[in-house]
């Protein structure tokens, strides 16, 4: 008895703790490729990512290293939003010393929103690009 009751907390716990999961919703600020692929790996959309930096003129390892979302490289962007995919894809060809690096992140604008069966579900927008 003891155990299925633990069991149902945990379950408790792990479902409250996902109806009040942040959302992001990232917006483009301009039409450069390089906010494409911040926008894509915030977005988790690892498909669409890979095809872009194969197409690109540069190897995947150069445009992995240089290219910076919100003053991050694009590999911490996609972890610090919680997009695991594109993270494990681009950490592959992120240098270990770019990894991890700690940066502040500016959220313009904090929104909240009443689901259907009225739990509160936060959306935060993230503006990313010049």
């Amino acid at each position: 008895m003891k155990p299925m009751t633990l069991l149902l907390i945990i379950v408790t716990i792990f479902m409250v703790n996902s109806a009040y999961a942040a959302q992001y919703k990232f917006i483009a600020k301009d039409d450069s490729i390089y906010t494409k692929m911040c926008v894509l790996a915030g977005n988790n959309e690892q498909k669409a990512l890979k095809r872009i930096l194969r197409r690109h003129r540069d190897s995947e390892k150069s445009i992995t290293n240089s290219t910076f979302c919100n003053d991050m490289y694009i590999a911490n962007f996609a972890q610090k939003y919680n997009a695991s995919m594109t993270f494990n894809y681009l950490k592959r060809h992120t240098y270990r010393k770019n990894l991890d690096k700690a940066s502040d992140i500016t959220i313009k604008d904090i929104v909240t929103r009443v689901t259907e069966d009225n739990s509160a579900e936060e959306i935060i927008l993230v503006y990313v690009g010049h």
